[in-house]
């Protein structure tokens, strides 16, 4: 019982209590959070090589603000320094526990396509070292753990992630035409994980590196944070530049090669690209952040997430505030801490929502070709 005879409810309980009133409560309301059915789950990344602009909090915020609304989540931890990883209890002994086997199993499969055609010719076959050969053995879902919140699981990272880095570019020159940037996404995508959850949350490295890559190619909707400072406002231009000569680079090597094949080209696109203002100070960043928004336009979230002393305090006993017990706090910080990343999620969900009503669309035949 809480104060005053209240009764609180764990978050297992409160799941419970929404499956029971969705199947037995009035057809009248909505008891759960809308999700189409016979869609796959909603893939976002939270990117930007600067490091510091709150990228690991807020994704970490957003993946348990999902999780609050009703949502099943899937977090992945790209970042070999482990930061999301440690936020959700995850223990990853080694590279092997991390999405590094994915990367590896994806190569090792073009590999094995590509000796094919070669013992076919007679020509030399490229080698499988050990390494390669037991990743093939690997599945995601050998990969996930479960976490302390009932309805987020875990791919997690350590140092030895970061191997990727150096491994991925030595696959790549020992088979050009291994489309390195497809292998998280044909993981995701080809043993159906993306069937077991509604949302996979990616958080990615302070670097547009491999990794990074292969989680903006998977991803449907790209969050970037940034702070209201010249610095980061520079920094964040400089990436979306980056991002930007990148894949089309990519695009323009791959569609030589599909305009010869006569197959149809590749194009790069997410349902939405928002910019996000985190750690912003009302006081002294209104211009600045004014500027900002005038900069990006529609690309540039409307909230702008507070800074709030909530994160530190809160930070130092638990790993969120959405972990946060409001009465270890002064009242006013804690509403403050918790309404500001209360708005980003109500912004990002409308994101969600939006782009899963297009899939909708998309997927249901009109009239015309009912017909």
């Amino acid at each position: 019982m809480g104060e005053g005879n209240s009764r609180w409810f764990t978050l297992d309980e409160v799941l419970a209590l929404r499956e029971h009133f969705a199947a037995e409560g009035a057809a009248s309301r909505e008891y759960k959070s809308w999700r189409p059915e016979g869609l796959p789950a909603k893939v976002i990344a939270v990117a930007n090589f600067k490091g510091g602009v709150g990228k690991t909090s807020t994704a970490a915020h957003l993946a348990m603000s999902a999780a609050l609304d009703g949502y099943k989540v899937l977090v992945i931890d790209l970042d070999s320094q482990g930061s999301m990883t440690s936020i959700m209890g995850g223990v990853v002994p080694d590279e092997w526990s991390t999405a590094f086997p994915l990367l590896a199993k994806d190569y090792a499969r073009h590999v094995q396509a590509e000796n094919e055609v070669r013992r076919a010719a007679g020509t030399a076959e490229i080698p499988l070292d050990e390494t390669l050969t037991e990743s093939l053995e690997v599945s995601p879902r050998n990969l996930i753990q479960s976490t302390h919140w009932p309805n987020i699981d875990l791919i997690g990272a350590q140092l030895n992630l970061y191997w990727a880095e150096f491994q991925v570019p030595v696959w790549r020159m020992q088979l050009r035409s291994w489309p390195l940037w497809d292998a998280l996404t044909n993981a995701l995508e080809g043993e159906k994980i993306l069937d077991d959850y509604d949302i996979v949350i990616l958080d990615t490295p302070p670097a547009l590196g491999y990794l990074t890559i292969n989680a903006l190619a998977a991803s449907d909707i790209l969050v970037v944070p940034l702070g209201a400072s010249f610095l980061e406002f520079d920094s964040t231009g400089r990436f979306f530049d980056m991002l930007y000569s990148t894949f089309a680079s990519i695009e323009d090597g791959e569609n030589s090669a599909r305009r010869r094949d006569n197959l149809p080209e590749m194009k790069f696109e997410w349902d939405a690209v928002r910019a996000l203002v985190t750690r912003f100070d009302a006081s002294q960043q209104t211009d600045l952040a004014n500027v900002i928004q005038a900069y990006f336009g529609d690309f540039m979230a409307t909230y702008r997430q507070e800074m709030t002393a909530m994160v530190g305090q809160a930070g130092e006993q638990v790993n969120g505030i959405y972990e946060a017990d409001y009465r270890d706090f002064n009242r006013d910080t804690y509403v403050r801490g918790r309404e500001t990343f209360d708005q980003t999620w109500a912004e990002i969900k409308t994101v969600i929502l939006g782009s899963w009503w297009r899939d909708q669309q998309l997927a249901t035949p009109s009239d015309e070709e009912q017909v």
